[in-house]
């Protein structure tokens, strides 16, 4: 069984939740000591990509919001 998500076209909204980029589907293991998260690509509208651990993230609204 594959417990993958799938973050593709996933909104992801910044700590105070006022902008939002989209997840490019691209994601690769966390390099922190323990920590059993993936990185998730995301392209904001500025056209920069950061790549926020889904252990830093929670749901908020139809997305997900870095923590």
């Amino acid at each position: 069984m594959n417990n993958r998500i799938d973050y593709r076209g996933l909104k992801v909204y910044t700590r105070d939740g006022k902008t939002c980029g989209y997840a490019t589907g691209a994601t690769y293991p966390c390099q922190m000591d323990g920590c059993r998260g993936v990185r998730v690509v995301v392209k904001w509208s500025n056209g920069k990509n950061t790549r926020p651990c889904s252990q830093g993230m929670k749901p908020y609204k139809n997305g997900l919001r870095i923590i």
